[in-house]
Formats: structure tokens, C-alpha cells, sequence
């Protein structure tokens, strides 16, 4: 059985109750190689579905894409990422890989100021292949935090916590990132197939 919680719900502390906040980041670093396996742990989860929705067409369904689109209050991308039984008791970390254009040979567009926010969904909800703007799961509570800007060439951290998986149950965790000021559409890498991964990531350890 799959129980669905939001990313930010499952890796930190829920403190507030309105749904949209500004993507938060933990902490950063400068990318400058890439070892085997990307800046990847050993153990690491990556995207099992990602669905492109539209403010401007908001009963319009995208279905699954491997090109997450977010453009300037329009487009956004729901992520859902699956945690698996195995890690109950573990630290989950989520990141965000950003590599610049030598970095990586995954295709990438990025225009703008760089700023994000993050949509948590409710407990038991989740992202289909049907959802579309007007019909996006339910937002769940996620702790409001300063705004975070995205740029080409760095690892960001978004959280660390527990992975709050109870065995023997697997947990699918899910939120939406928007933006109101950049143009941003790449490729999700599985890992270190074209060099850097690029995109979000769970590691846990």
C-alpha cells in the first residue's frame, strides 16, 4: 500500500497551513566534477512521475513527461518520488542537482531570475496522469521559509529528515514547483547517465 504524503511534509516539520511557499534551500554547493555515479549517494531515489500543469489551461492534462516545464506564472511540475520500505529508520535528503551547461550533456532551458516555489500535497494524495491546474491534489502544510534562487552550476539541499516510511509499506511523497519570474525546462536524468544528474533527488542514508 502506497500512502501518499507532500516532500516537505515528509522531510521536515509541518508548521503552517497555506499551500504555496518559496522553494527553500538548506544549503549549497559549487559543482566542479562529477565522481562515478554523479554527486549521487550510493542510495538514491529519483522522480517516478512527473506531470506538467497549466494556469492559463487548467483543465488541460499533459500526462507524464521527462522534461519537467515551469514558466513564468503558468506552467508548473508536479514530482512524485517513491520511498521504499527499506528506508524506515533512514535520513532522507532531498536535493535538487543543477549542473551547468559543461557539466552535463541533459538538455536544458533557464531564463529568468531563478526564483521557485514549492507546493506540498495533503496526506493520501498524489499526482495522475489526468491531473491537470484545476484539479492538482489537495496542497498539504509545509513551513513557510524565504525565497531561494536557482542557479546553473550548483547542488542545492532543500531538506533533511527522516524518511517517515513504515515498513512494510512504501510512501509516494509529492509537490509542485512554479515560478514567477523564469522559463525553466530540462531533462530528468535517472543518475549519471549524461555526466552530472540534473533535477531532484532523494538521498537516503
Amino acid at each position: 500500500m502506497k500512502v501518499t504524503l507532500s516532500i516537505l511534509a515528509v522531510l521536515i516539520s509541518c508548521t503552517a497551513a497555506s499551500p504555496v511557499y518559496p522553494l527553500t534551500v538548506v544549503s549549497s554547493r559549487q559543482l566542479e566534477a562529477c565522481p562515478a555515479n554523479g554527486n549521487l549517494p550510493p542510495t538514491y531515489l529519483s522522480p517516478t512521475l512527473m506531470v506538467p500543469v497549466s494556469k492559463n489551461l487548467p483543465n488541460t492534462a499533459f500526462g507524464g513527461t521527462k522534461n519537467p516545464l515551469i514558466t513564468p506564472n503558468d506552467f508548473c511540475t508536479i514530482f512524485n518520488l517513491v520511498v521504499p520500505p527499506s528506508a524506515t529508520g533512514d535520513t532522507c535528503t532531498l536535493e535538487f542537482l543543477f549542473p551547468d551547461h559543461l557539466q552535463t550533456l541533459s538538455p536544458y532551458v533557464y531564463v529568468g531570475g531563478g526564483h521557485f516555489t514549492f507546493t506540498g500535497y495533503a496526506f493520501g494524495t498524489g499526482a495522475t496522469e489526468q491531473t491537470t491546474y484545476n484539479n492538482q491534489p489537495p496542497a498539504g502544510p509545509s513551513p513557510p521559509q524565504p525565497p531561494a534562487v536557482l542557479a546553473p552550476g550548483n547542488a542545492y539541499t532543500i531538506n533533511v529528515g527522516g524518511c517517515a516510511v513504515e515498513a512494510p509499506n512504501s510512501l509516494e511523497v509529492s509537490g509542485m514547483l512554479c515560478s514567477t519570474d523564469t522559463t525553466f525546462s530540462y531533462y530528468q536524468t535517472q543518475g549519471d547517465e549524461l555526466g552530472c544528474p540534473i533535477g531532484f533527488f532523494v538521498g537516503i542514508s
